[in-house]
């Protein structure tokens, strides 16, 4: 019958010879033990991660039942059998998506290309830094007193570098540019998961999550599919129901605008294009009542996204 597993203890004995015999019993060890492994998919520098996982290596964890292994991460023969397990499966990884990481890095030109910061990386580095606070020692870094979502002030500086998007598919389209900037870099790196964007970066792309979620208002009901599909597909990470229904219901409030019944207080004329969006956001912040509402409401009652109020608030106290 076909042999289906590695045959562990064998391979120790083989093994041991390659770290310690004489010379002659070195080589041949090396090709007896790499024919051992080969037939399994692993190539010989995989053999101490495989020893180490089959509790062969000296104070390494041994699999419990069902096969897990548990690592006591204050144990440094477990810590070192840990980085050897991953570092092995790193290697089984790249192995079996040799095609898709060179794809990756011939659309780049090199590996160096691939994980190179882009202008926009380095331009929202530097809007951010002057936010950057007091680092303590075992926490995430801050910016403004926030880790993962950037303030109004941090968003501000980021609009100045980058100017933000204005509509919904705007903002997902720059969303999902950075999300496969990820992508491709977790493809080279070696599925490592690790954090592949620079914190202005990362701040940005969190922002514009928020924007296709609830922050921008939805201009027609395409906008609204498009907010919509996006809070299903993110499995739960944005899922502002209430924004949908607020766009839903402002919508169907426009639709009936020529009733009798229309609240006064909408614009003089149709918002149907960009400059007539932001001549109502003047038209707005030049009057008390605009002057004291918050930059989201502003932007709800113009159809536009909270970044353009806050641009053009700037730009009217200049």
């Amino acid at each position: 019958m076909a042999q289906t597993q590695i045959n562990l203890e064998r391979l120790a004995k083989v093994w041991a010879l390659v770290e310690s015999g004489n010379e002659g019993e070195i080589d041949a060890a090396r090709s007896r033990a790499t024919a051992m492994v080969e037939p399994f998919g692993y190539v010989i520098e995989d053999i101490p991660d495989l020893l180490a996982e089959g509790g062969f290596g000296d104070g390494a964890p041994t699999a419990g039942p069902g096969g897990f292994t548990f690592y006591n991460m204050n144990n440094p023969a477990h810590v070192k059998a840990w980085g050897r397990e991953n570092a092995a499966k790193r290697r089984r990884w790249m192995r079996e998506n040799a095609d898709r990481i060179a794809e990756v890095i011939a659309r780049y030109g090199s590996e160096e290309a691939v994980f190179a910061r882009t202008p926009e990386e380095l331009a929202l580095d530097a809007a951010v830094e002057p936010f950057r606070d007091p680092r303590v020692e075992g926490s995430f870094p801050t910016f403004d007193g926030q880790s993962f979502r950037p303030t109004e002030k941090v968003a501000e500086a980021m609009g100045r570098m980058v100017p933000w998007p204005e509509t919904i598919p705007d903002a997902l389209a720059e969303y999902q540019a950075w999300e496969r900037l990820v992508d491709d870099r977790n493809i080279t790196g070696g599925n490592e998961q690790a954090e592949y964007l620079s914190a202005g970066a990362d701040l940005r792309r969190t922002h514009l999550g928020d924007m296709v979620e609830k922050l921008i208002p939805a201009r027609n009901l395409s906008d609204v599919i498009v907010r919509l599909r996006f809070q299903v597909e993110s499995e739960g990470i944005y899922d502002d129901a209430k924004a949908v229904l607020a766009d839903l219901e402002r919508l169907e409030s426009e639709g009936n605008a020529d009733t009798p019944d229309h609240n006064e207080a909408a614009p003089p004329f149709k918002l149907n294009t960009a400059s007539q969006r932001r001549a109502e956001v003047k038209r707005i912040l030049a009057t008390p009542e605009g002057r004291a509402m918050t930059l989201r409401e502003v932007a709800s009652r113009a159809r536009v996204s909270p970044a353009t109020v806050m641009n053009i608030r700037r730009r009217m106290a200049s």
